[in-house]
């Protein structure tokens, strides 16, 4: 999706749409222009994710093993990825412990739909486990024997991570020497032969080739003046495994209004904050009717749900919405988020974690527009929405003749979040893919089992008692964040 630049002179405006077309208009035309601008910006949001990184290196191994230009070979990979709007942790000569609880820590931390990228850099190696498994090792500051094994941070990741990409670059070029290799396993660094969805895994060497010189990947990234961020970091791998969709990485970042660890009000629509544990909220403002208020900018999904009751659900995607869910045990989880988050400090005392009212969700779903849907057309509801469809239809699924065999969304059952297109102010899957609950009880938005005419935020949907669980996946949540009434 294009992306809208204005760059303010004197008296004059310089207009740039897209990468091929440029203007200059005098003073007769600029407040004609700024409001058609100002329009394209608040009706097309940027297709945009946070990024996140966790930048580990271990210098301070011992004896001749010691890499001492490793921990600035670090701090240059960090200061590279601030630069490119990055939010990086940074983890200097820890132990293995250490390291895990680091490395487990961010992983449960990335934001929905994000960017995540881990870097180590330090001695590597391969050896053999009990059952004659080539594992790569990425080695700590205390023994030999002390080590991360590569294969669990990817499967770590492929469980854990909310993000749409996660990438880890394995920075050990030195590694240990040959004959180190020969004596305790594989003489090389073990490629991988496979990746879960969504990781994409980079080596500053080649498997098989050792180097006298560490830190060849921060380098080469120090070295690169592309602004590009997937052709950075493929320049700076000599080998690459990736599952990641077609230019996931290089998506635009996007930027929180403060950092995880304060929360403020908003200043404008569609502002974005993200939670200590990940999960991205959009400001709604102030109203007529209501204060204002942050709301989830996607379904809760299983990867954030702080219980996950997964029991019966269709799909496998760790970001898919979460489902089979008590009232009640809702309730009671704000209750303990909000009791923890300003324990610590991160949220204010006169703030709460909540469900939100059926009044604040209609207006987050609207997003400032008239009508039933924030979107005019019937017809571009495929775009916007995970619904009762040709996909679903075509399962031949009798319980689902009822289905439109006229419209497609590309999925049959559930989708992961963020799947379809926003509203104005950045809210994905309003309507449709689970029904949304309510401080008052009430579903609303629709299911991916509901008809077209369901999707609209006059359809209101009556829920069994707080005290049982629904009996299907197409029921979910949204949380607020709202001043105390």
């Amino acid at each position: 999706m294009r992306r809208y630049v204005v760059r303010l002179c004197f008296r004059s405006l310089t207009l740039r749409v897209g990468p091929h077309f440029n203007t200059r208009l005098g003073e007769s035309g600029y407040l004609f222009c700024l409001v058609v601008l100002a329009g394209l910006m608040f009706t097309v949001p940027v297709c945009a994710n946070h990024r996140v990184a966790l930048v580990i290196g271990n210098s301070s191994y011992k004896g001749k093993d010691a890499l001492p230009t490793v921990k600035q070979d670090a701090e240059t990979v960090a200061k590279l990825l601030r630069e490119r709007d990055f939010q990086v942790t940074t983890a200097l000569d820890r132990t293995r412990d250490e390291q895990r609880l680091v490395i487990n820590a961010f992983i449960k931390s990335t934001p929905i739909n994000g960017t995540a990228l881990i870097y180590f850099g330090g001695h590597s190696m391969t050896v053999r486990d009990s059952q004659n498994v080539a594992q790569t090792l990425l080695l700590t500051v205390d023994g030999n024997r002390k080590a991360i094994v590569l294969s669990e941070v990817v499967e770590l990741a492929a469980s854990g991570s909310a993000a749409k990409s996660t990438i880890i670059l394995v920075d050990s070029g030195k590694g240990i020497a040959p004959g180190f290799d020969h004596r305790r396993g594989p003489k090389r660094l073990n490629a991988l032969g496979q990746l879960p969805d969504d990781l994409w895994l980079g080596f500053a060497m080649t498997p098989n080739t050792w180097s006298e010189q560490s830190g060849l990947m921060a380098k080469r990234l120090a070295e690169s003046t592309t602004s590009q961020l997937e052709t950075w970091l493929n320049a700076a791998s000599r080998w690459k495994l990736s599952t990641c969709e077609p230019n996931a990485i290089s998506k635009p970042a996007s930027l929180a209004i403060t950092l995880p660890t304060k929360l403020v009000r908003g200043r404008k629509a569609g502002d974005e904050w993200v939670s200590p544990d990940g999960a991205v909220f959009c400001w709604c403002p102030e109203s007529r009717s209501e204060p204002g208020f942050w709301i989830g900018k996607y379904e809760t999904p299983q990867s954030k749900h702080p219980v996950r009751l997964d029991r019966g659900a269709k799909g496998a995607h760790r970001n898919d919405p979460t489902n089979f869910l008590k009232q009640g045990d809702l309730v009671e989880q704000m209750q303990a988020m909000t009791d923890s988050e300003r324990k610590a400090g991160r949220l204010p005392g006169d703030w709460e974690y909540a469900l939100p009212s059926p009044e604040q969700w209609e207006y987050a779903a609207l997003a400032g527009s008239e009508g039933d849907r924030y979107f005019a057309r019937a017809a571009d509801l495929p775009e916007h929405a995970n619904f009762a469809d040709r996909t679903l239809f075509e399962t031949g699924d009798d319980i689902y003749e009822y289905a439109d065999p006229e419209s497609n969304d590309g999925y049959a059952e559930l989708a992961p979040v963020g799947s379809f297109a926003p509203n104005r102010w950045g809210l994905h899957d309003v309507f449709g893919n689970v029904w949304e609950q309510t401080s008052n009880g009430e579903l609303r938005g629709g299911s991916w089992v509901s008809p077209p005419e369901y999707l609209k935020v006059t359809v209101r949907k009556t829920t069994q008692p707080k005290s049982r669980p629904y009996p299907a996946d197409f029921v979910g949540y949204r949380v607020v964040i709202q001043e105390v009434k």
